[in-house]
């Protein structure tokens, strides 16, 4: 949803935006290339676009890698197995694809590296440097001064994904060099040399390839989830955006990808290249007056209701990422039945992918009653501050709720952390069901086994009659080792009844009495 700034006054903008991705983070970008293709790895850099460069003949370090057409500038006969040296071309880009057919037969994926220029950083490129994916050296542990994660499902800091590294100090590499040729100098030129000629771009030529590689090489059925291989072509993206549109979830379109095509292998593009693209796909629809009508709606209310409370933030595009609104009615609401808010984010609206959460509360009838209604496009620490800072800001009261129930996240509860210090953040038990169901594995079919499950979420009075029952049936069904259950047990005081009977709760088991709630909205939205 795009909206005019220039009927608003100043808002917030996010500042996290620059969209170069690779596989270590969990979104990415797709963008339509000159050519008619959509990268799967992000946005293709343009030469010098992304390099830092000094003046004069500098070296810079560029580790990613675009994707440009293939070009043929040797003859068909032409080993492409063997050393490229002493290949020319009027374009190191013409070049660069060459090395990457080579790589696409031999079974590497390419990195750029080492650029060199001459005449500052708009400057022509006189080297080159092209690298094994697999060169260097993996990163070595640095001794680390913070907090590790203590195992539990939910610790004060997020912990960081653990990718593998594919460096294994492989040597192979290539190596290209522009050549100059002389031209006689003309009037006002300057000699080289005092000879009468000058120095002029010729020809980029290999100057250096290293075509031994340290590593398993891969096997052509998978040579196209390749970094420098893998990509969504025009046709594909075309028929994703029709999937799209019509609501075929993102799992469903990979699937029939891979069906159509004979194998994920020869998809082209990897599930999570897929699910990332559909993701933008889906962001790019918040567009047109969408926004604008629904800002313009909220600022009507608020004309004709003083205590109308609605904020909302932009990204670089203008495109709303956080909405969140309550009338006056909420905030008398709130005020009155504050002590236990529920709040679930497990709707979503099917036309823009945003987040429906709604802050539910119960009143003395055992009603529910709302605090108010936000829409987020993520579930990011930093989204979950915004929006509660947002509701506290909203009721302008020092009034906090003494229990939180939310599901299960350790997003949200890094959030719930920060601004709700006093309250007790309790877990959704049949989030904890649905979830402990995938884990159980030949248990789940076991009354006995769910009879004891059960005791220890509900059925003991105190925490020595919490410890006895979850002592047995770790013990009687061999669960000691099942890191699952360990990180369970870390955050029992957030889904255990019999360890929860300090807090008002109101009685309230699940986040589930929200849901009529977030559906009654997300049907409308």
């Amino acid at each position: 949803m795009n909206l005019d700034l220039n009927d608003f006054p100043p808002i917030e903008q996010d500042p996290n935006r620059d969209y170069v991705f690779t596989d270590n983070l969990d979104l990415s970008v797709a963008h339509q290339l000159e050519e008619g293709e959509y990268t799967a790895q992000g946005r293709s850099r343009c030469e010098g676009e992304s390099e830092r460069i000094n003046d004069d003949e500098t070296t810079t370090t560029d580790p990613s890698v675009s994707h440009l057409p293939q070009v043929s500038i040797v003859p068909h006969d032409f080993d492409i197995f063997g050393s490229l040296v002493g290949v020319t071309s009027s374009s190191w880009v013409e070049l660069y694809d060459l090395y990457k057919q080579h790589s696409r037969v031999v079974g590497f994926s390419v990195r750029k590296s080492t650029t060199r220029r001459r005449g500052g950083p708009n400057g022509i490129v006189t080297e080159k440097y092209f690298l094994c994916s697999c060169e260097g050296k993996p990163k070595s542990k640095k001794a680390s001064k913070t907090r590790e994660n203590d195992g539990s499902l939910e610790s004060g800091k997020r912990s960081r994904k653990r990718v593998v590294s594919t460096r294994m100090s492989c040597e192979a590499f290539l190596r290209l060099k522009l050549r100059f040729k002389r031209r006689e100098s003309g009037r006002g030129e300057h000699e080289s040399s005092g000879k009468g000629y000058v120095l002029v771009p010729d020809v980029y030529e290999i100057v250096s390839h290293v075509v031994a590689h340290n590593h398993t090489l891969t096997p052509r059925r998978w040579q196209d989830h390749h970094h420098s291989e893998r990509r969504i072509s025009q046709k594909e993206g075309a028929l994703i955006e029709v999937m799209t549109d019509t609501r075929v979830p993102a799992a469903v379109q990979y699937r029939f990808l891979s069906t159509s095509c004979g194998g994920d292998e020869n998809v082209g593009h990897t599930q999570k290249d897929h699910f990332n693209f559909v993701n933008r796909l889906k962001m790019k629809a918040i567009e047109g007056g969408d926004a604008q009508t629904v800002i313009e709606m909220l600022q009507k209310r608020q004309a004709e209701d003083p205590c109308f409370f609605f904020r909302f933030k932009l990204d670089d595009n203008c495109r709303v990422t956080h909405l969140f609104w309550r009338d006056s009615m909420m905030k008398e609401d709130y005020l009155l039945y504050h002590d236990v808010i529920i709040f679930d984010t497990t709707y979503r609206t099917n036309k823009y992918n945003l987040i429906c959460g709604a802050f539910v509360g119960i009143n003395n009838h055992w009603s529910n009653v709302m605090f108010g209604c936000a829409f987020l496009s993520d579930e990011k620490t930093e989204s979950f501050e915004w929006l509660f800072e947002t509701f506290n800001e909203s009721m302008g009261e020092n009034v906090f709720p003494i229990s939180i129930f939310t599901d299960q996240d350790q997003a949200m509860s890094n959030a719930i952390e920060k601004v709700y210090p006093m309250s007790r953040h309790r877990l959704c038990l049949w989030h904890i069901l649905q979830n402990a169901l995938s884990h159980f594995g030949s248990l789940k079919k076991d009354p006995t086994f769910q009879r004891a499950f059960n005791k220890c979420l509900r059925g003991c009075f105190n925490e020595t009659e919490f410890e006895l029952a979850w002592n047995k049936m770790i013990t009687d069904y061999g669960l000691q080792h099942d890191t699952w259950f360990k990180r369970l047990y870390g955050i029992r005081r957030k889904w255990c009844t019999a360890l929860s009977k300090d807090f008002f709760s109101a009685g309230i088991l699940s986040s589930q009495r929200s849901e009529s709630t977030n559906h009654a909205i997300g049907f409308h939205a």
